[in-house]
């Protein structure tokens, strides 16, 4: 069942988001915006090499319609020992990139963190083969458990005084719970073995899926790299901060939705299901823009009087730049599914292409804006963004059967509803919501009229939830060839 599935990994991710976010809030209070930055540059540098060395074999452990124990222990073996190396790497790079960048302190966070990559590629392979059988409530379980515990152990370290290593052990504490869980679970249904031989043909699917994943993550972090060493990192916090609200609903939904989805839709097998998988993938395009759209369109105008009010002034120039990247959230949050749906047919290389054009287009408008300040960097990224998700929308629709007037009539719920309770609200106001009484009417005028808009559309709204109730599909079990 999708939705099952859907609200078992959403649930854990918003935990997960929520923990981080309110952790990064906490160091505010704690530290300043360019210690905050020292972490900001360093975790795109962990998460380059976790994505690296993960060879697209997890993505492609989940897609095989048959996967054996010997397999499964090649690749996570195989993972495991390039994933020792590249953090080795890091680790002795470490001070001489802080020179580079002039950034003081660097040294110290990146080597702390190179820990949690080794432990962050461990916990792949285990947790592909819970996804690949569909027991996404068991992940959720083991993620929900290590993001807790994590953080409070990093909220006591921040009281106790740790500074910036509060953040930093919350991230590598994490890693280790999930690594030891994950393969606790699945240490029957993995056989380590150095054959990696036999893992060619997932090598040669997920070699595609790397590439896509490397460009995908080059188009959203190598901001964060061009700021630093353009503005320092002071400016890296603050866009940090802003580019945390613009993914949160991409961490949230988008992510683990596309990974459920892209799961479900390789279980099902057949021509003859094409309507169903279609019915399913509007379903759930429409039900993530019923949740994003509001949500993230609320920020460019509902942050005003929290952040003003609650955080420290050195914080408040964060409020343009959320503003500006709010919108491009909401739109990466329906176009993030369409790489998920051309994996689930098969259409990897297509993906490939697609996430090119996206990560020239992202890394083209930071080159571009930088010169013109954080502002207008955001500024051109939300315009830049906007074009690429309609274009990845529109070409995974010709490639996969799928109507694009499908797609635009599964938004309309969403966008009719969003844009009238902005207008509502800010009409209301005259676009003031610095005081908290107009904040308040704001806020409740928005969530009036964005409800009574999905009132009104609420047979349609039915019928995507129906869709994500359709019968469960059972993975194949390991060691047995699937039926396709």
């Amino acid at each position: 069942m999708i939705l099952k599935n859907l609200l078992s990994m959403s649930g854990v991710n918003i935990v997960k988001s929520v923990v981080q976010f309110l952790m990064t809030l906490l160091m505010t209070y704690f530290v300043t915006p360019a210690e905050f930055g020292l972490v900001a540059f360093s975790l795109p540098f962990v998460a380059f090499i976790a994505l690296l060395t993960d060879l697209g074999l997890s993505s492609a452990m989940i897609q095989r319609g048959s996967l054996s124990r010997e397999e499964t222990g090649a690749a996570v073996t195989m993972m495991l020992a390039i994933g020792i190396g590249c953090a080795v790497v890091l680790a002795v790079v470490a001070g001489p990139l802080a020179g580079a960048v002039k950034m003081d302190g660097l040294s110290g966070v990146l080597t702390a963190l190179s820990v949690s990559v080794v432990l962050s590629i461990a916990a792949l392979g285990p947790r592909a083969v819970l996804e690949r059988a569909l027991r996404y409530q068991t992940v959720a379980m083991v993620e929900t458990g290590a993001s807790i515990t994590a953080a409070s152990v990093g909220v006591l370290g921040a009281v106790l005084g740790w500074g910036i290593w509060a953040l930093i052990s919350y991230y590598v504490l994490m890693q280790i719970i999930r690594a030891i869980a994950f393969y606790a679970i699945t240490r029957h249904q993995i056989r380590l073995n150095f054959r990696w031989r036999g893992v060619g043909s997932m090598l040669s699917f997920g070699s595609w899926i790397l590439a896509s994943n490397i460009l995908n993550f080059a188009a959203r972090n190598i901001g964060n790299l061009l700021i630093g060493a353009k503005l320092g990192a002071a400016a890296v916090g603050l866009f940090g901060l802003a580019f945390q609200f613009m993914i949160f609903p991409l961490m949230i939904l988008s992510w683990p939705g596309g990974g459920v989805l892209m799961a479900t839709l390789s279980r099902m097998s057949g021509n003859g299901r094409r309507a169903e998988q279609n019915a399913a993938i509007c379903a759930m395009l429409s039900v993530t823009a019923m949740i994003t759209f509001p949500a993230m369109i609320y920020l460019t105008f509902g942050l005003y009087y929290p952040v003003t009010t609650f955080l420290s002034p050195h914080w408040q120039d964060v409020l343009p730049l959320v503003s500006a990247l709010a919108p491009a959230g909401a739109a990466q949050s329906i176009a993030a599914y369409a790489g998920p749906i051309l994996l689930a047919r098969g259409k990897a290389r297509l993906q490939f292409w697609i996430s090119s054009a996206n990560s020239i287009a992202m890394i083209l408008s930071f080159v571009v804006a930088l010169p013109f300040g954080l502002k207008a960097v955001a500024i051109v990224y939300l315009v830049t963004a906007i074009i690429v998700c309609t274009f990845m929308l529109v070409v995974g629709s010709r490639n996969t059967g799928l109507p694009f007037m499908s797609i635009v009539k599964s938004l309309l719920p969403a966008t009719i509803a969003t844009l009238a309770g902005t207008v509502v609200a800010l009409a209301a106001t005259s676009a003031d919501v610095t005081s908290m009484k107009h904040w308040l009417l704001a806020t409740s005028l928005y969530l009036v009229v964005v409800l009574s808009c999905y009132v009104a559309f609420r047979h349609q709204i039915r019928g995507s939830v129906r869709s994500l109730l359709g019968r469960s599909i059972e993975a194949q079990p390991l060691d047995v060839p699937s039926a396709t």
